[in-house]
């Protein structure tokens, strides 16, 4: 009977309803498409409105925390439907508002309430797909987060139809429903691997650039050792290119020439690009390796940083897209990279953690960003501060691969004993 089960039993019913429900909570990437309008219904000032991201941001990164933690302890399906809900009850409040309200009352609802139930969904359906392809994980990554960042693909073109026929706060309320009931129909169909599935796996051939580990490394154990803390510092400082420039991709894109259709065209393949690097990169990293292939990655984004200082028109939007391709990757590969060091089964916990660096970041370099702008007038500050950091990122990677050989080299002493 074991054998029967064993052969039965298949990844493709819950591996699709976590990509659904990825689809669904990914909303995070739409902002771009709703601020505009929601700043002119509202009527708040710019400065305000552009906050509303960096908050949602960080808020998500607490709830990926948050339910990476709750994962590890209760399962992905309980946990999926939890950050569904929140993430759904938040918009919902969120269209409730009136138009003269506080603003703040929109960062409570959309940002911090939407934000953290977008960051425990995450969490919980990534760690689910990660289980069912033990023997892939960066391919398993890197389908989980492209779902989630083709959100701005899929639904884009929709919410702008909606946003010229009804008022931001109906908007709203329709894609809340729609989200929360396609969202909690998915979550009903997610569940992990039997051990018979596990065990019925093909072994992988050792490869030169795998990370040898056979342990779970628990989150106090993880964050003694100097892997976690360059993945966490990796997280901070790569990221810093793409949300010192996605908040100003459009508005830029026609200071360099581009018409306002072709500029909202950029922004909505933003996410299939980033959707792109995701997939393909982390499938990439099974074989070239993990830091080989962030370390290509974050050359193709100091030369994009660079040329953004000064170039315009098609060559603009060109740059963009490659720079959300390149962005997309190590969304990806992190976590399949914190699984390598740390194991599978306190991944939620303990990439849920280093992603806290991501809501920082985002605070820390847009404030940074605006400072440069209002000090110098111009971005070109802004785009040099995104090389630098970027190349940070590849001392770190260096400092991870030394750190990769010498777990390679400790590991048959380890099996000996």
């Amino acid at each position: 009977m074991d054998t029967v089960k064993t052969k039965r039993q298949s990844p493709v019913v819950p591996i699709i309803a976590a990509l659904v429900a990825m689809l669904c909570v990914g909303v995070i990437y739409l902002w771009s498409v709703l601020k505009s309008a929601t700043e002119a219904y509202y009527g708040w000032d710019p400065g305000s409105v552009r906050l509303i991201a960096s908050i949602m941001l960080f808020a998500f990164c607490v709830g990926n925390f948050g339910g990476g933690a709750l994962n590890d302890r209760f399962g992905p399906k309980k946990i999926s439907f939890l950050g569904v809900i929140i993430f759904g009850v938040g918009v919902f409040l969120a269209s409730l508002l009136k138009q003269g309200c506080s603003i703040w009352l929109f960062y409570l609802t959309y940002s911090v309430i939407g934000g953290i139930g977008v960051g425990v969904a995450y969490g919980a359906l990534l760690s689910c797909v990660q289980k069912w392809f033990p023997h892939k994980r960066g391919f398993a990554t890197g389908i989980a987060t492209a779902a989630f960042g083709l959100g701005t693909v899929a639904f884009s073109p929709i919410i702008g139809a909606m946003l010229k026929t009804m008022t931001v706060s109906a908007t709203l309320r329709i894609l809340s429903i729609v989200f929360l009931v396609v969202g909690l129909i998915a979550c009903c169909f997610i569940k992990l691997p039997s051990e018979e599935y596990l065990a019925a796996l093909p072994k992988p051939a050792a490869k030169k650039n795998a990370i040898v580990n056979t342990r779970e490394v628990p989150l106090k154990e993880a964050i003694r050792t100097i892997p976690f803390w360059c993945i966490l510092l990796t997280i901070f400082f790569y990221n810093a290119t793409w949300n010192m420039l996605n908040p100003i991709i459009k508005p830029l894109g026609e200071d360099r020439g581009l018409s306002t259709a072709l500029a909202t065209t950029c922004v909505a393949l933003t996410g299939a690009f980033n959707a792109a690097g995701r997939f393909s990169m982390s499938a990439l990293s099974d074989k070239l390796g993990r830091v080989e292939t962030n370390v290509l990655l974050c050359c193709i984004t100091i030369v994009c940083a660079l040329l953004l200082m000064f170039v315009g028109n098609g060559v603009y939007l060109v740059v963009v897209l490659i720079t959300a391709f390149a962005f997309g990757g190590p969304s990806a590969i992190n976590p399949a990279t914190t699984t390598d060091f740390f194991g599978a089964k306190y991944t939620g916990t303990n990439y849920g953690v280093a992603m806290l660096s991501l809501g920082v970041s985002s605070i820390v370099f847009n404030a940074l960003s605006n400072a440069l702008v209002k000090a110098t007038g111009t971005y070109y500050t802004t785009f040099v501060m995104g090389a630098v950091t970027a190349a940070i990122t590849i001392a770190l990677q260096l400092i991870m691969k030394k750190c990769k050989k010498k777990m390679s080299a400790e590991a048959p002493e380890a099996e000996k004993e």
